[in-house]
């Protein structure tokens, strides 16, 4: 059978073993594990094999020679590390068992019942069997769930599943008071955090709990996983549940698209399984173009680093969307995403910053009788803010988007319809909310400080555009305010909750929350959560009843609830 797509196969294939699937629309499944230290799910769908994911196994372990069944319907991997051979289970990330046998390159067998494990092995022309009661199955305790060994970098929610009575979560922690009028219904949040640790997580955080569930794990990562963006969430037909495509990016200026799809599973711990297919993938130094590769003009850094993503939505959706990335290396690149995220392209880029861009955040400008408009947003290490229209950019025969200097490479993006300098040093924290004046911006720096203005879009009249290309929108600062020492350290978390209220978060570990729209930001309340070097933040609303969650990843993860 011919294999779709392009893919990096093992350079020795080990095995080959055959799963059933469900919860997919495919036949079966099969698991394929090679010298590469990786096992690679495939679905045999119409006759093909179709790559689904590729997965790493413990660190260190180069030579997976196998993968088996237990009779508790779990898969465990079979490899050897330098001189062990080790049984490592990817449910709960540890190594079963350690047999120092002197390394793969020897004849060995090996079994596995409820009763007893053995490995029988040749060494020095001897026949050695190491046995140990309860197999692989052993029962076993976990301190905690795992989710990352190192830092936490991004976190970003994918959405809600409501489950009913009949389907409650049971939590490490013990549940909080019930708050009234949480009967019914109850709500699990799925949120995504990446880690230098070079893997993605998928977790539950039911809302009415203190607990959090690790439901999947995405190492297809080489290198530190910096950034994280979520686009196209949906509701699979059938149970409850959701769908959601994820693009993640990070060091060594590597970008992953994948599909998560989250349903009931009555089976698990938490209660529900994380099917994840990998659509497409995309490196700078290793770009798709055969041409390119033989003819580079530009030399492209390996240490360049994605800093953050944003996800820009076109119109109509059919087109697919772009995905912006905020580089080390001092670009602000454009990807497009096509055939539903299987087609990873780099469409333009530009290098107006001159040195290390940190955020990239993309909105929307809508006015009555005119057309939507796309604008996105960068900010840099000298704290300035650079905006562009990609509505205009995107346009044929419009002047914004120069042809590449060489064939393969990408365009040009021209300059920016409005710079800003909101600090004098990076900026570490970026969101922004539509409202009647145009759109509140919010920024946070190195110093502490934090920047809001209120940014005026103005459409060209339908005449005032000559030719078949159509005028650029004028942007304007308007309302401009700053609070030069709002904390005593980094602001690494913003948001904008309304246009009244904004809640912002640093590495001096307080959340704090300030008033909005008379004046000068005016300092509400502020409370102190335990997460050290908090990097990012996500929030969203939850109900009445629970208000609003916010997120906080770095050194760890902590999620609150508040109300207004």
């Amino acid at each position: 059978m011919d294999a779709a797509g392009d893919y990096a196969w093992p350079r020795a294939t080990s095995e080959l073993m055959l799963l059933p699937v469900t919860g997919l629309e495919c036949v079966r499944e099969r698991l394929l594990a090679g010298r590469d230290g990786a096992y690679h799910q495939l679905l045999v769908r119409g006759g093909q094999l179709q790559p689904v994911l590729r997965r790493t196994c413990c660190r260190g372990m180069s030579w997976v020679a196998g993968l088996r069944v237990m009779a508790d319907g779990n898969t465990v991997i079979l490899g050897f590390h330098a001189n062990e051979f080790v049984v490592w289970s990817p449910r709960s990330h540890e190594k079963l068992h350690v047999v120092r046998c002197g390394g793969g390159h020897r004849s060995w067998a090996f079994s596995d019942t409820e009763a007893a494990m053995a490995f029988a092995y040749l060494k020095d022309g001897d026949v050695l069997l190491y046995r140990a009661l309860g197999g692989c199955t052993r029962p076993h305790v976990l301190l905690r769930e795992s989710l990352h060994g190192r830092e936490i970098t991004c976190v970003r929610r994918v959405g809600s599943i409501a489950l009913g009575p009949e389907c409650e979560l049971p939590g490490f922690l013990q549940p909080d008071a019930p708050e009234p009028g949480s009967e019914g219904p109850s709500l699990i949040d799925i949120v995504i955090t990446c880690s230098e640790d070079t893997t993605i997580c998928v977790l539950a955080l039911p809302t009415a709990t203190g607990s959090a569930h690790a439901l999947t794990a995405v190492c297809n990562h080489i290198s530190s996983v910096r950034a994280v963006a979520v686009w196209g969430v949906g509701a699979p037909a059938g149970p409850p549940g959701l769908t959601a495509r994820v693009v993640s990016a990070g060091g060594r200026a590597e970008m992953h698209c994948f599909n998560i799809m989250v349903t009931l599973d009555p089976g698990a711990p938490s209660r529900l399984a994380c099917h994840v297919m990998h659509l497409s993938s995309h490196r700078l130094d290793e770009d798709g173009d055969g041409q390119r590769r033989r003819h580079r003009a530009v030399k492209v850094d390996p240490e360049t680093r994605y800093m953050c993503l944003a996800v820009c939505e076109l119109d109509p959706p059919d087109l697919g969307p772009l995905v912006a990335a905020a580089c080390s290396d001092g670009a602000v690149r454009l990807f497009h995403l096509q055939d539903g995220g299987r087609r990873l392209q780099l469409l333009a880029e530009t290098f107006h910053h001159q040195r290390c861009v940190l955020k990239v955040h993309s909105f929307t400008h809508q006015a009555p009788g005119q057309r939507r408009r796309l604008l996105l947003c960068s900010a840099a290490t000298d704290g300035s803010l650079a905006f562009w229209d990609l509505t205009t950019v995107l346009d044929h025969g419009s002047a914004a988007l120069e042809p590449p200097a060489d064939p393969g490479l990408p365009h040009q993006l021209g300059p920016p319809c409005l710079t800003v300098q909101a600090h004098s040093c990076g900026v570490n924290s970026l969101h922004t909310l539509p409202t009647r004046g145009g759109h509140l911006v919010a920024s946070g720096s190195e110093d502490g400080s934090l920047h809001v203005f209120v940014l005026a879009v103005e459409l060209p009249e339908r005449g005032e555009a000559g030719g078949g290309a159509e005028l650029a929108p004028r942007l304007q600062v308007r309302e401009e305010h700053s609070v030069p020492c709002a904390h005593a350290a980094h602001v690494t978390g913003l948001h904008l909750l309304s246009p009244s209220l904004m809640v912002s978060a640093s590495i001096d570990q307080r959340l704090t929350f300030w008033r909005l729209g008379h004046g000068e930001p005016t300092f509400i309340n502020s409370t102190v959560y335990h997460v050290p070097d908090v990097a990012d933040m996500e929030c969203w609303p939850v109900s009445p009843e629970f208000g609003h969650r916010c997120a906080l990843g770095g050194q760890g993860l902590e999620v609150y609830n508040w109300y207004d």
